[in-house]
């Protein structure tokens, strides 16, 4: 007999994996998105209105996705904007999005290895 998983302990995991994420250098916020915008769960310690991030992630990966069928790119892997104030790195699992910001001198390949090494953490605490 398998032991379902509560409501409250996937939470809990999903709260964790987006958390040892964001302990990354530079990183300030990292957030599980729904394809829909919805934010299901993040980890922040700025004053981001999650909601609306949610909202231009999802458009924003949406366009993106579209922009790679179109020319027979594949499937997205990540997805990187660059700002004067900071970085927004984006990256498919499984069906959700997951979308970290970073500070202006986040070193980019240090983040992008830690979304990739923490992106099974995060489907696992999603299952």
């Amino acid at each position: 007999m398998v032991a379902e998983i509560s409501p409250i302990r996937r939470y809990s995991d999903l709260n964790l994996a987006l958390a040892e994420l964001k302990k990354s250098i530079g990183v300030t916020a990292v957030a599980l998105v729904g394809r829909d915008g919805f934010v299901i769960e993040s980890v922040t310690n700025t004053e981001l209105d999650m909601e609306a991030f949610g909202a231009m992630v999802a458009t924003a990966i949406g366009t993106t996705e579209n922009l790679g069928a179109e020319f027979d790119l594949g499937t997205m892997d990540q997805y990187l904007a660059e700002f004067q104030g900071g970085k927004v790195l984006m990256a498919a699992v499984h069906a959700d999005i997951l979308a970290v910001v970073t500070e202006p001198l986040a070193v980019i390949g240090a983040v992008r290895y830690a979304i990739r090494k923490n992106i099974p953490v995060v489907l696992k605490a999603m299952l």
